[in-house]
């Protein structure tokens, strides 16, 4: 027989997992004599279980029918020819288990484990007569352990059905008839329920009972301590919650008790009662309380696991007593005292001692060091201090070595006597030895054996020191996060095993060496694998067990390396990982580098590259991460194959670049993509490629299990995980190729009518030729006979139908047309399909409902992808209960309404992933989801639900994904559902109406990565257990309720969290310094609390950290702020308004720093002083916020030193004097063009305003509410990129100049459109044509000089019109420019131009009031008049912006603004570019024409609001995110329309 697996993964032990006496009986069982000739019955029987197999692993080559069974391979006789054994293990067996067998009336044994054979367990098997040992473990079986009905009594001793399928409830009365069972084995599974009550009453002589990795619920049975003979009791990692029953410490033969990651609550006080235990394990659960002083009464404990759980006080001194221990795994709890407290003398066979993230404090004990047999051991991330000491010699053994985080001192003493372990593998010893030097001492040596060494977050200053070249064995080496200076030294390549090399985060220079591109691993395509002697985690709950595990990495990131990257780069074939960002490299990317098949990530952002992106990168199909943001590159960007599917992210900051993807495009015709994208786009891309592999490649049965897909709403950021078997699925996509042989005809012919289908074939024509083998055409794969198994035509630019020809296609397995422009329905000939499992037809525009089909056959379908068209209707709940064999459904993206069907888990056992996001979804969310048991991926967001979260939800144990962010939900996060989701690694609940708290239950979810509640009503404080979800890197709580102080969480457990949100809450006190500790952090917002303080020189640590937002809180001392925050190098945005009241803006030289900063905002401190002259030392300068201060003098003449600043607004100070040229010389202003800069979070300058990139702010220029005077100076006219200039409320005189009014430089100036010079002293005429006829007259009141018909004060009282203040040929120029704007609506010369005038004309028919614009002023025929100067001519603008002439403070004119509904024509203007219909009183859905627009960049449909109700928030966003591949948004503002209770906060 087979050995029953070890109940506990991961964990090494000494014993084995059955007792010795049962492999002792098995052995006495399987006894048996010489076997002569079976009988004719048990032949039979054999034969009929052969038969049923759908692969018999070469049985039959043995098994013949005329021949002897006794003689056939695995059969044992008895001597009266009665077959007793049937052994098969491992014979790649496929298809069920006949019953035939339980007719083998003399069967003593049958073992038929680790095959393939699926179907359930026959009873017949259950209830023979003769069976003693089954053994069935390692196969797929499913459905239920079935109740045995009879009373007689079984002789089954031995049952294992491990590692299988099952489900259902575990027996309760079947093992009433098995009262000599003595080892049972039902682990790995999926039996759910309690554990049985009443068991050991049935079963008296139970020794081994196996229960692990299954879904039972519910407390330990108190029941299990009558099984008085139990030695081995495992039921680790379920659900299984409550206390240790004290009934259970009755056992006193126990050996083995395993009861690790479940939800266990108390103490342990009882365990001293289990004198012979050997093994204890109750790891990962959340006991508290101490260890007990009575633990010292386990003389026998060899193992002892108590790691992941709540457990706090000293080590009991008792614990030397245990003097077998060896292993003592505590890590992640609360432990504290001195280790001193423990003898450790006494534990002479210790081998591991883990003791990671604790509160130990002291130095490490000296009877340590006397354990001589120590293997490994981890005292990381507690309060221990001192020096090492020179007895660490003595463990001889010692192979792994962890002291991060533990404050030691003294690097050179410590590295000399680490030297003298000369077992050392693995060296972690980073976060400690602050400031001090590199050693370069010569004497530093031993190390032979050292693999892994961790340098790294010391701020350790010097070079990479000469001793490291001793170090032969080094695989890898960790120093970044230093302050190392100097070269990268040319003896790097002599350590011939080194793969992976972090010296990122430093400050080292010179050119990149060729040895360092000389390095052999570095060029192998192997790593010899070996394991760790403890799991390193890289990042929380992310284990790597070998060196081999980190992948192939060379990062010399954020350094100051200079020349050109070396061509001989392109040598290392292994690299996985290349990040050569934040440097000063120039030069060109070598087109080497395009021979990295291998690479997944290529960073060579921030540098000075020039030259064009080398079109060979896109024969890197692994790659996953690539950004190249930020140098001086130029040319197209590849717009198709792998680079093409980046998103402007990864690009943006090279003016000269131009693609599809950025707003530079190359040549007219191209298609402006938006760059209105965060760096969450990258994750979505990336996730985007992993499912389309997925979907393409169609996943086996047993790896249906996905990551769930990172694409989510509000653009957030969700770190995806590395994939490396999807990414080699994809490139199996893309190389594999058809075989040769000749298709059939009627499939031939099948193709050619769905190539007939389409209007446009994108070039498939020339390949799909009529006479041509069809194996051979794009995209099409046939199998040896030459049927087509998949079509492919991914991105390929068709238009039409889908024919249902291809529905004759029977050999069709897989079928993607994802990524065209087909319309119409799907044919239900490819639902009706009886072959295809993969079909993907995402991304188009295929539209109606879909198809209920009434009766349909058992479907093949096990992946079926129709996200992103334009379905609608009901859910097709008919259709999709035929597909049993369903894993993933994504319908995303698409209108479908109604609700969730209940029925949408039935038999559907494989059910993985579902994608529901983006639709019109309405109601509760079914309680039957929680029946999908296999459930990982469930996403919802975007609908309108309601209700609350069903509790059946929380049952579905594997899930990994839960989104429904978007809806209407209500209630509470429940403590006791929220544990229960142990397998989390995205909860997204945000933009909801949840309330309550966060449950302290929250850190049971040790997988969670991603936390997403904002937008709620949530309040109260943050449960302190939510330290324990080590694994987080977003945490995103903005706009609660929630208070009390921050520091109740101790951050410094979260080591991977990248973005923490806590905006507009009410937490108070200081920010914690443990905050600080998150060395990964990159964007952190606490604005608009009630924090107060200092800021803290602990902020400083954070070396990646590039967005901060502190405003409006209570902080104080801006110079110390300001000085502290200098020395953050990676910093780009700083937000700090509304703090520091009253104080002094600092105006000396001595910030220095800030060379990365691209927006700043100390606005509404009311500080004093003047504009500092170190602002001009922020060359990088984007946007600059000092508004709502008291800041005097003159605007600085250094203000046009700033290039790229176009966002300035120093409005509501006292400056004063003229305003200076300089100010009409900045760069950023004069040029159309601006670099955007994605925002780590989203920016809100208004409410419900939110900007992502900083190309989505509008180039502004804010001078208001000053004491400014002087002339407005004729410059401005040159402000060619202005969009909003405010003047306003100054002490200017003289006339308007004619620079601005001229009609030539107002086409220069066509996209402004906010301007504003009231409250001055201005004089003359306003100018009565082009852009300043479109603005109210609130832009010009205030100002008794000035006369216009739109003011009170008219230009000559006896004029009916305005006079004109243009020169006589300018008006020549304007009559004849009028005669041929009429000919050109007159005559309506060319049919797009009519067309855009009845596209006009149509929106004004679907207005129910059109606020004058249809009046004989501004006639219907001659809209050129009013619009023709802003819509139609060189500004492609369609402005008509509050058209009542007011802004929302003052009072509205119902009459004054528009009404009614959005026209979808506007969707016909191609050449459209900005559509603003802001402040109106427009109401119904936002036209789908407008937001898949090929042309428009800027769409403001803000403040909307009907007189009955809103305008539709649902807005028909769904297809917005999807489009971002179509459509060209820069910025969208849907202000004043969404979540009203939401906008506390109207700054960063």
């Amino acid at each position: 027989m087979k050995p029953l697996p070890h109940p506990s993964c991961n964990r090494k032990t000494s014993r084995l997992a059955i007792p010795l006496f049962i492999p002792a009986l098995v052995m006495i069982l399987s006894l048996a004599s010489l076997a002569k000739s079976c009988t004719d019955q048990d032949r039979s029987s054999l034969l009929q279980f052969v038969a049923a197999l759908s692969d018999d692993g070469g049985l039959t080559g043995s098994w013949e029918n005329d021949t002897d069974c006794c003689k056939w391979e695995g059969i044992t006789c008895s001597s009266n020819q009665t077959v007793t054994d049937v052994s098969l293990a491992s014979r790649g067996l496929q298809g069920r288990i006949s019953p035939s067998l339980g007719n083998l009336t003399g069967l003593v044994r049958l073992n038929l484990s680790n095959n393939q054979l699926s179907g359930g367990i026959p009873m017949e098997l259950l209830s023979s007569s003769s069976i003693i040992v089954l053994d069935i473990s390692f196969n797929r079986l499913k459905g239920n352990l079935q109740e045995l009905r009879s009373s007689t009594l079984r002789p089954l001793q031995i049952l294992n059905v491990s590692s299988n399928l099952l489900t259902g409830l575990f027996p309760s009365t079947t093992w009433e008839v098995m009262k000599s069972l003595i080892a049972l084995n039902a682990s790995n599974n999926s039996f759910t329920g309690q554990m049985p009550a009443k068991f050991c009453i049935s079963v008296p002589s139970l020794a081994l009972l196996h229960l692990s990795y299954n879904q039972f619920s519910g407390r330990i049975p108190t029941g299990i301590g009558n099984c008085t003979m139990l030695i081995s009791l495992t039921a680790g990692n379920n659900n299984l919650t409550g206390t240790i029953p004290d009934e259970l410490f009755n056992l006193t033969l126990l050996e083995h008790l395993s009861f690790p990651n479940n939800q266990l609550e108390g103490s342990i006080s009882s365990i001293s009662k289990l004198t012979n235990l050997v093994s204890l394990d109750l790891g990962g659960n959340n006991l508290s309380g101490t260890i007990p002083v009575s633990i010292g009464e386990l003389k026998r404990l060899e193992e002892l696991h108590l790691d992941d759980n709540g457990m706090s006080g000293g080590l009991p001194s008792t614990l030397s007593n245990c003097t077998n221990l060896m292993i003592i795994d505590l890590k992640n709890n609360s432990f504290s005292g001195e280790l001193s407290n423990v003898n450790f003398t006494k534990f002479r066979n210790l081998k591991t001692l883990d003791l990671l993230r604790n509160d130990f404090n002291g130095t490490i004990p000296d009877s340590i060091y006397a354990c001589s047999n120590l293997t490994a051991l981890r005292q990381s991330s507690n309060k221990l201090h001192g020096q090492l000491s020179e007895r660490i010699g003595n463990l001889k053994s010692l192979a792994f070595l962890s002291l991060v985080e533990s404050s030691i001192s003294n690097i050179t003493g410590a590295l000399k006597i680490l030297g003298k372990c000369r077992n050392l593998t693995t060296l972690f010893i980073g976060h400690n030895f602050f400031n001090e030097a590199m050693p370069e001492d010569d004497r530093i040596d031993g190390f032979e054996n050292l693999q892994v060494l961790a340098l790294n977050y010391c701020s350790l200053s010097g070079k990479i020191p000469c001793w490291l070249s001793k170090f032969t064995n080094l695989e890898v080496l960790l120093l970044y996060g230093n302050q190392l200076t100097g070269s990268v030294p040319d003896w790097i390549n002599s350590l011939k095993f080194l793969f992976h090399i972090n010296l990122s985060n430093n400050s080292l220079t010179g050119e990149i060496p060729t040895a360092l591109v000389d390095m052999p691993m570095l060029k192998a395509d192997k790593v010899a694998p070996k394991a760790f002697e403890l799991p390193v985690y890289k990042s929380q709950q992310r284990q790597f067990r070998m060196p081999v595990s980190f992948s192939t990495t060379l990062d010399l990131g954020m350094n100051n390396f200079s020349g050109v990257i070396p061509e001989e780069i392109g040598q290392l074939k292994a690299l996985i990982s290349l990040y050569l960002n934040y440097n000063i490299l120039t030069g060109p990317i070598p087109q080497s580098i395009c021979n990295l098949a291998n690479l997944e990530a290529l960073d060579l952002s921030s540098n000075h590259l020039t030259g064009e992106i080398p079109t060979e990168l896109n024969n890197l199909h692994f790659l996953s991460n690539f950004n190249i943001s930020n140098n001086d590159l130029e040319g197209p960007i590849p717009n198709t194959g792998q680079i093409s599917t980046f998103p402007s992210s990864s690009f943006e900051g090279n003016p000269k670049l131009c693609g599809p993807m950025l707003v530079c495009h190359c040549g007219s015709a191209e298609a402006i993509f938006s760059t209105k994208q965060t760096d969450d786009m990258a994750v979505k891309v990336i996730a985007a490629i992993a499912f389309g592999a997925f979907f393409c490649v169609g996943v086996l049965y047993d790896q249906m299990t996905m990551q769930p897909l990172q694409y989510s709403c509000n653009n957030r950021k969700t770190e995806m995980p590395h994939i490396p078997l999807l990414s080699v699925a994809l490139v199996l996509l893309l190389f594999s190729a058809s075989p040769a042989s000749s298709c059939k005809e009627e499939e031939r012919s099948s193709l050619l009518g769905f190539l007939d289908s389409l209007f446009q074939g994108s070039g498939l024509s020339a390949s799909w030729q009529k006479d041509t083998n069809c194996c051979l055409w794009e995209g099409i794969i046939c199998n040896v006979d030459g049927t087509v198994t998949d079509i492919s035509l991914v991105s390929m630019g068709l238009e039409g139908h889908i024919s249902p020809s291809l529905g004759n296609l029977t050999g069709l397995l897989k079928l993607n047309l994802s990524g065209n422009s087909l319309s119409s329905g799907l044919p239900k000939e490819l639902l009706l399909s009886s072959s295809i499992t993969v079909l993907d037809v995402s991304f188009n525009k295929l539209n109606g409902e879909f198809h209920e089909l009434q009766s349909t056959p058992d479907s093949a379908m096990k992946v079926m992808n129709i996200s992103s068209n334009l379905f609608t209707g009901y859910f097709p709940s008919t259709t999709l209960e035929s597909m049993r064999n369903l894993a993933a459904l994504n319908m995303s993206n698409n209108s479908f309404t109604g609700e969730i069907p209940s029925t949408i888990c039935v038999d559907k056992p494989l059910f993985s992933v579902l994608d529901l996001s983006y639709n019109q979804f309405h109601g509760r969310i079914p309680p039957e989801l929680g029946n999908c048991s296999s459930l990982t991926v469930i996403k919802a967001g975007q609908n309108q639900l309601s209700g609350t979260l069903p509790a059946e939800l929380f049952n579905v144990t594997s899930l990994e994904h839960l989104s429904f962010p978007n809806n209407h939900l209500q209630g509470t996060l429940a403590p006791e559902h929220v544990g229960k989701l142990r397998n989390l690694i995205i909860l997204d609940l945000g933009w909801n109406r949840l309330n309550g708290k966060i449950p302290n239950s929250i850190g049971q979810l040790k997988r969670l990565e991603e936390l997403h509640l904002d937008n709620n009503n949530m309040s109260g404080e943050l449960p302190p257990a939510l330290s324990n979800c080590l694994n987080l890197t977003t945490i995103t709580l903005n706009d609660n309720n929630f208070q009390g102080e921050l520091r109740h969480v101790n951050f410094s457990t979260l080591s991977n969290l990248k973005f923490l949100d806590c905006r507009s809450n009410k937490f108070t006190g200081t920010v914690p310094e443990s905050i600080y500790s998150c060395s990964n952090l990159i964007a952190l917002r606490l604005s608009y609390n009630n924090l107060h303080g200092q800021f803290s020189s602990g902020i400083n640590n954070l070396k990646s950290l590039r967005f901060l937002a502190l405003s409006h809180n209570n902080f104080t001392n801006i110079t110390n702020a300001l000085q502290i925050l200098s020395k953050s190098r990676a910093l780009t945005l700083l937000a700090m308004g509304g703090n520091f009241k009253h104080e002094t803006m600092p105006d000396y030289d001595k910030f220095y720093g800030f060379e990365n900063l691209m927006c700043l905002a100390i606005n509404q401190c009311s500080l004093y002083g003047h504009l500092p002259n170190w602002l001009a030392k922020l060359k990088n300068l984007r946007g600059l916020l000092l508004d709502n201060n008291k800041l005097s003098g003159p605007i600085p003449t250094w203000i046009n030193s700033l290039d790229h600043l176009f966002y300035l607004d120093i409005s509501n100070n006292n400056l004063t004097g003229d305003i200076p040229t300089a100010l009409m010389e900045m760069p950023a202003l004069m040029s159309t063009h601006s670099d955007p800069i994605i925002l780590k979070f989203p920016i809100y300058l208004a409410p419900f305003l939110q900007y992502r990139a900083t190309s989505g702010l509008p180039k502004m220029l804010n001078l208001g509410n000053n004491k400014l005077t002087g002339v407005i100076p004729p410059k401005f006219g040159g402000l060619q990129a202005l969009a909003t200039l405010n003047l306003s409320f100054n002490n200017l005189h003289g006339e308007i100049p004619q620079s601005i009014g001229n009609l030539t430089n107002l086409q220069r100036l066509h996209f402004l459109s906010e301007f504003n010079i009231s409250s001055n002293d201005l004089e003359g005429a306003v100018p009565n044509g082009g852009q300043f006829s479109t603005f109210p007259d609130s832009s010009f009141s205030g100002n008794p000089k000035l006369c216009s018909p739109t003011l009170m004060h008219y230009c000559a009282s006896t004029d009916a019109a305005p006079v004109s203040t243009i020169s006589t040929g300018q008006y020549i120029d304007k009559v004849i420019f009028a005669m041929a704007f009429g000919m050109f609506f007159g005559v309506g010369v060319l049919y797009d131009q009519m067309l855009e005038k009845t596209s006009l004309l149509e929106f004004l028919a679907r207005l129910s009031q059109d606020a004058g614009l249809a009046k004989l002023r501004v006639p219907r025929q001659a809209l050129a008049g009013r619009w023709a100067r802003q819509a139609m001519a060189a500004s492609h603008r369609l402005l008509l912006m509050g058209m009542g002439r007011h802004r929302l403070q003052q009072e509205r004119d119902d009459h004054q603004r528009l009404q009614g509904r959005i026209s979808s024509s506007l969707g016909n203007l191609t050449g459209l570019e900005h559509l603003n219909l802001s402040y109106n009183f427009l109401s119904g859905g936002l036209p789908l024409e407008l937001l898949s627009s090929r042309s428009i960049i800027v769409l403001d449909v803000g403040f909307n609001q009907s007189v009955e109700t809103r305008m539709s928030c649902h807005l028909q966003l769904q297809p917005m995110d999807s489009l971002y591949r179509y459509s060209t948004f820069q910025a969208t503002f849907l202000r004043g329309s969404l979540h009203p209770q939401h906008g506390r906060g109207c700054g960063i």
